[in-house]
């Protein structure tokens, strides 16, 4: 028997590859000057077992590890439509009007 950690045999694989997507993503953001994530996830469980006279409970891990180098990334959001109308006339084409002005919106002016 031997103490549960990251360093025992059973979860020695899972901390290999955890060090292997540290190591790739550092190299990748001293070269590139990214930035990286990893998302790590660890499902555990137990399963009950029996083998002729013996019972045990058989652990049971499952994990996912998710690397993303992030990109630059630009973006906008504005809200446009405040102060003003919006219907369709006769046609029924879609007509808006700044409802601070003094004419309808469906009235039609040069």
């Amino acid at each position: 028997m031997e103490e549960l950690n990251l360093d025992s045999e059973l979860l020695e694989p899972m901390k290999e590859r955890l060090e292997q997507s540290i190591d790739m993503l550092t190299k990748n953001a001293i070269l590139t000057k990214k930035e990286s994530e990893i998302t790590f996830k660890i499902n555990i469980g137990v399963t009950k077992r029996k083998d002729k006279d013996k019972e045990w409970l058989e652990p049971r891990f499952e994990y996912k590890i998710d690397e993303k180098i992030k990109e630059a990334k630009n973006s906008y959001k504005n809200d446009l439509g405040r102060n003003y109308q919006i219907g369709l006339d006769d046609d029924n084409n879609i007509l808006v009007q700044n409802i601070n002005k003094q004419t309808s919106l469906f009235e039609r002016g040069e």
